[in-house]
């Protein structure tokens, strides 16, 4: 977790927070995004929409309800490809769309406003690269991202890779990666304003400005978002193998409440007849209160009533982009940026047993990635040949652990070779990397599909992939019962799947069908994982191998225009190989099936079914968090979208919606001592001209 949580755990008492810190460290539709996009059916798109002949194939896959757009860099990739239009009117957050995808978990520690983490295909938060229009945002401290502060209202699509990412994104993508997009100006100016309110004191407000205005094209943005936080919760119904279920009274969250602004700049200008500049800017803004977890067996539960923090994070990048330059390449891109973030933390340390804790910590990275692509004829082949240079300097400025850094550089290269009219494709690659204080290490990738039908592709990848220790875990300093560990090596791991893909545009009345079966493994050595090296201390350690195996099932399928059906299950099995002993954090298995009943562009009803399976939170296994089902629902309708109601001309979507989230209100965790809301409503409003 993020060096803000391991500040929360600091002030507890010792014995306790054992158990509690080790709960938590150790604790499908699928996409064609890899070829050119086709016109989707009018059941896919809306009416005025030009047509497909009946039964062939779209080089498209959508993703729960989601249309694909951008061009997949690795064609053998399973890649979930999310258009965040598709849920207008839905009030999701990011965390809740990416954790609807098939081989997605996302772990929450908290409700709104609280941390949350990715994990792809059993890994963890810190074995998944998220980037933000194109650069990397995972902490230096920890390795993850939170992806609570980000805002979906500012972003306009997110692609996922599953299966590790060692040519794409380097260092950190054992599990996987996910692309986050901000919106890009099109042909038709877009002003969008977005008013929600509900549960908990709950507000959340977009407003956002996209146009081009001659050779200049521009996109502004703004998202606040706050929260009381004060819901109640259960108490967790702790499953240990030796003795009954505990069972305590509820109470309420205590010190939560959160506040956010968020605002991203897009400029964007040709230069010459080839190429193109973009400035982008990103910022956000927190502060919240810090409860910590509900360990205790006091009236408040053992939560902090008094902690905080306040944080800032800025990320700026300069992009050129060009095609066809000759012998310099088909298509290249090259870019600069700067992250920049800033962390304040505060616990008065009001009681007998705490001490007063005050830290800054403030972090810089540096980056220079490079990517150019050849394409040319050879050995009855068209290929596509790739070169990918990237160089990142970390930099971290604490208060306890002192001032550290790394520099990592990565040079990959990788060809897609495509035979017999693109029916097979031989996908192979490596990736050189080195990281400063731990050496260099070489990560081959191969991946081939096969297109057998049309409406058929067979995929398969093999893979190396690493992740460096992020700097808590080498350096966080020793606070009694929680340290750093700077004798660590780096995880590596390899990575193996494959899988069918199938497509048909229609198939008798049923339309858009898409179909994805697959099974995966990933082998991790090295493993690091927070541990008790005696009875009072934890700290990280390389616990030697790991497995992680499973199967991804995913259907999606439009029955009429108003009717559309998507449901994916992800089952996974792992262990260590050194105890034979599941993994902490993962859940055993992950559904989801969503109804949409609605004429699109006009009014829609969703329901939806998320079931978890259990959880073991403890390194033995026998302290598990119980599987869960949550039901949620929204209905919503647009306004301008009936010509008898005579909207303004102008206006083209107003929405009106309603939502409500853990219906039948069970007890949600994905840590143990981190509750989450139950049964909560929303109401809310978005407006487009």
């Amino acid at each position: 977790m993020s060096h803000r949580l391991d500040e929360a755990i600091r002030r507890r008492t010792r014995g306790a927070w054992r158990a509690c810190v080790l709960s938590l460290f150790c604790g499908a539709g699928v996409a064609f995004g890899d070829s050119p996009t086709a016109t989707p059916t009018p059941a896919a798109a809306g009416a005025g929409a030009e047509t497909v002949e009946p039964g062939a194939i779209e080089d498209e896959m959508r993703v729960t309800g989601v249309r694909t757009r951008r061009i997949v860099e690795r064609p053998s990739a399973f890649v979930s490809v999310i258009e965040t239009d598709d849920y207008v009117a839905e009030q999701k957050d990011v965390a809740e769309v990416l954790g609807e995808q098939v081989g997605v978990q996302v772990r929450r520690f908290g409700g709104p406003g609280e941390p949350a983490e990715v994990s792809i295909r059993g890994s963890t938060g810190s074995q998944v690269v998220i980037k933000l229009d194109g650069v990397r945002i995972n902490s230096a401290l920890s390795g993850s991202t939170d992806v609570s502060q980000l805002c979906l209202g500012l972003l306009e699509s997110a692609e996922i890779t599953r299966g590790g990412d060692p040519l794409g994104s380097g260092e950190g993508a054992i599990g996987g990666s996910v692309d986050l997009r901000t919106r890009r100006p099109g042909a038709v100016p877009i002003n969008r304003i977005e008013v929600s309110g509900g549960a908990f004191g709950t507000w959340e407000t977009t407003l956002l400005r996209s146009a081009r205005a001659g050779p200049l094209e521009y996109g502004i943005g703004y998202c606040g978002f706050g929260t009381d936080g004060d819901y109640t919760f259960a108490r967790p119904d702790i499953e240990v193998s030796t003795r009954p279920p505990t069972t305590r009274p509820p109470i309420e969250r205590i010190n939560n409440e959160s506040i956010r602004h968020a605002g991203n700049v897009l400029l964007g200008a040709d230069t010459g007849e080839v190429g193109h500049l973009v400035f982008s800017d990103f910022v956000t803004y927190s502060k919240r209160g810090e409860p910590g977890l509900d360990s205790g067996d006091d009236p408040l539960g053992g939560q902090n009533p008094y902690a905080s923090s306040e944080g800032v994070q800025n990320l700026a990048r300069f992009e050129w982009s060009a095609d066809s330059l000759g012998w310099a390449g088909d298509q290249f891109e090259a870019s600069l940026h700067h992250r920049y973030q800033r962390l304040d933390f505060e616990d008065p340390g009001v009681s007998a047993n705490d001490e007063p804790v005050s830290s800054l910590t403030q972090t810089h990275t540096f980056g220079l990635d490079v990517d150019d692509v050849w394409s040319f004829d050879a050995l009855a082949a068209d290929h596509d040949l790739g070169l990918l240079v990237s160089a990142r300097r970390d930099a971290v400025y604490a208060d306890e652990s002192g001032d550290r850094g790394r520099t990592n550089v990565g040079v990959a290269l990788r060809n897609d070779a495509n035979w017999l009219d693109d029916r097979v494709t031989l996908a192979p690659g490596v990736r050189f990397e080195w990281i400063q204080d731990l050496g260099a290490y070489w990560l081959p990738a191969v991946g081939v599909v096969l297109t057998p039908l049309p409406w058929l592709r067979i995929k398969a990848n093999w893979q190396e992939s690493l992740r460096a220790p992020g700097f808590d875990e080498l350096y966080l300093p020793d606070k009694g019962f929680i340290r750093g560990n700077p004798d660590l090596l780096p995880e590596q791991a390899r990575n193996s799947d494959v899988g069918v893909v199938l497509q048909l545009a229609e198939l008798g009345p049923l339309r858009d069908l898409s179909f994805e079966g697959g099974v995966f493994q990933q082998d991790i050595d090295e493993s690091i994982v927070w541990v008790p090296i005696s009875p009072r201390t934890v700290e990280p350690n390389n616990t030697g191998p790991a497995r992680v195996r499973g199967f991804e099932l995913a259907f999606e399928v439009a029955l009429t225009r108003f009717l559309r059906l998507t449901a994916n299950h992800t089952g996974l099995q792992s262990e260590s190989l050194t105890t034979g002993r599941p993994l902490p954090g993962r859940a055993d298995s992950e559904s989801l099936v969503r109804l949409e009943i609605g004429e699109r562009g006009r009014w829609k009803t969703v329901g939806e079914m998320h079931r978890t399976g259990e959880i073991p939170v403890s390194p033995s296994g026998a302290i598990l968090l119980p599987s869960r089902i949550v039901w949620s629902a929204s209905a919503a309708i647009n306004l301008a979208g009936f010509d008898a109601l005579h909207m303004p001309g102008r206006l083209r979507e107003f929405w009106i919606y309603l939502t409500l989230s853990n219906i039948s209100d069970v007890a949600v965790r994905d840590g143990l001592f981190f509750p989450q809301p139950g049964r909560s409503g929303f109401i809310g409003t978005e407006i487009e001209w």
